[in-house]
């Protein structure tokens, strides 16, 4: 009787949604018209871009990748300061701690200084981060516009929000996980890092192992071009319809709110982060020296919903299925369907030697994405597939990723998306290796050909993959799943403590590829 008890509950819940669902959106306001900028001709960000052009090439562009969590802290912060035209940022979540507020503050203040400022955000997370109102008054920046990527119709809780997309999947479940910034149409980052103190080292709860990509060169105008396709879609709102009127003077209310957090906050942390602009010319001025060249096709899902095509992921597989020797996956996410399993089994037929870099119990953010995972791994090894999993103690961390100026968590996570062929070409985006990554949500990404950048990047997922930093999963003679590392041997999943333990044996036995985990099937369906 008991499992009934809560059924009235359930149904009322399903009601409300059912009724939201049937609501429409309010009447979009007006967009103003803004298209992107014409090439800035002047300032720091674009002499960098000419001594990048100088060295490798008018035709190559230049990459630099970013692993470090303080070191991409101070990559997004130079964009900001030295951009002297536009900001044109597009991010899944950016999250209200101290990180999320610097920032925010930073790009205010490169407004204030007459830069042209756009901001596109998912709407998804939004729930736990910024209201409507307080998106609206930093709209109310003269110089700032902000547009929000598939809006829900309930505009208030993250729970409800989920439910509303299991309820209403065929127009929720789409999510724009693109993460850009673009300085005056000269520098562009791009990769698997959100704006927020985990991404950046400042959490003590847990900080991520991440990696994005700096680059220069044609290919900028060419993401340029991917973030003016989603900025004038039809799914991306201007904030305004959702909270009209709102006046200048909130937002320096807002702002002041803000400074006083920040100030607080960072007074707190081991190391602080200044509040006004910085100078940034010595950083700029090795990041020519450090570039690698290459030839970068930049690929991006359509905005449309539903996504009529899936280039990221059909690129990247295409790209991974050509592997002669060698081929790493690396993602915090994998659920693997039909058509990366046909893949995987492929090159495993040539010969491929095949490694996955997956985070273990204890390093993933996701319980329910883990619970699922587990489902594959015996059949990956029997594939011949070697599985690594990230420890989650952030002592063992490799300090290229996890470095001093990180605050001491209680874990750290894997956050890196990368595929690495061979000694030739890679993938870094945002692309994750589940069914909702690969056939539900937007992503973005660059194929990159160039021997040097892949070697860098090569060594530094290799190193992860070392006994001190990984274990190594295997099957006894009996099919039972060993932990391996060094000379320990575990048979039991290192978990973080007793409560994921528990977490993680509930969840073990369900099968949630459904709307939860929407796969392929499902996502035809919709279609």
């Amino acid at each position: 009787m008991t499992r009934y008890l809560h059924l009235p509950l359930w149904l009322a819940l399903a009601c409300c949604i059912s009724l939201q669902s049937c609501r429409t959106l309010p009447p979009p306001v007006e967009k103003s018209p803004s298209r992107m900028m014409a090439p800035a001709r002047t300032g720091p960000l674009v002499e960098v871009a000419k001594k990048v052009r100088r060295k490798v090439g008018h035709n190559r562009d230049g990459l630099l990748l970013v692993m470090g969590n303080r070191e991409s802290l101070d990559y997004r912060l130079a964009l900001i300061d030295s951009a002297r035209y536009s900001l044109d940022i597009q991010m899944f979540s950016w999250m209200k701690d101290l990180v999320g507020r610097l920032v925010l503050e930073r790009v205010l203040r490169a407004a204030d200084r007459g830069v042209r400022v756009r901001l596109l955000l998912d709407d998804y997370v939004l729930g736990l981060t910024c209201g409507d109102k307080q998106l609206a008054a930093i709209r109310s920046h003269p110089r700032v516009e902000v547009r929000i990527y598939n809006p829900y119709f309930i505009r208030k809780g993250f729970f409800f929000r989920s439910v509303e997309t299991i309820f209403n999947p065929s127009q929720k479940n789409q999510r724009m996980h693109n993460k850009v910034i673009i300085a005056d149409h000269s520098l562009a980052m791009l990769g698997g890092r959100n704006i927020g103190d985990r991404y950046h080292g400042y959490s003590q709860l847990y900080n991520c192992v991440d990696l994005e990509v700096l680059v220069s060169g044609p290919v900028v105008r060419r993401i340029s071009g991917g973030f003016e396709r989603f900025w004038n879609s039809e799914l991306s709102y201007d904030v305004s319809a959702f909270a009209r009127g709102m006046k200048a003077h909130e937002l320096d209310e807002l702002r002041v709110k803000s400074i006083a957090i920040i100030n607080k906050k960072s007074s707190q942390a081991e190391k602080k982060i200044p509040l006004g602009k910085q100078d940034w010319s010595q950083l700029l001025a090795a990041v020519p020296g450090r570039m690698q060249g290459g030839q970068v096709r930049y690929i991006v899902d359509p905005p449309e919903m539903p996504c009529p095509s899936h280039p990221v992921v059909d690129e990247t597989f295409c790209m991974a299925s050509r592997a002669r020797k060698d081929l790493i996956l690396v993602t915090p996410y994998l659920i693997p369907d039909e058509k990366l399993i046909a893949m995987l089994k492929g090159v495993r037929k040539r010969g491929v030697r095949v490694r996955v870099l997956v985070p273990s119990a204890g390093a993933n953010n996701n319980p329910v994405v883990h619970s699922q995972y587990q489902k594959y791994r015996s059949l990956l090894l029997g594939l011949g597939v070697e599985i690594y999993e990230l420890k989650h103690n952030q002592a063992t961390a490799p300090r290229r990723y996890i470095s001093e100026d990180t605050l001491s968590a209680r874990k750290i996570s894997l956050h890196v998306k990368a595929v690495v062929v061979d000694e030739r070409f890679c993938y870094l985006g945002s692309l994750n290796f589940d069914s909702r990554a690969m056939w539900l949500n937007t992503e973005v990404g660059l194929i990159v050909e160039s021997p040097p950048l892949v070697r860098i990047l090569r060594i530094s997922v290799e190193e992860m993959m070392l006994p001190q930093h990984a274990w190594r999963v295997t099957q006894d003679p009996h099919g039972h799943l060993l932990w391996t590392s060094g000379n320990q041997t575990r048979k039991k999943e290192p978990v973080l403590n007793f409560a994921q333990s528990a977490i993680e044996r509930i969840l073990r036995p369900f099968h949630l590829n459904n709307r939860i985990i929407p796969d392929n099937q499902l996502y035809r369906k919709y279609r």
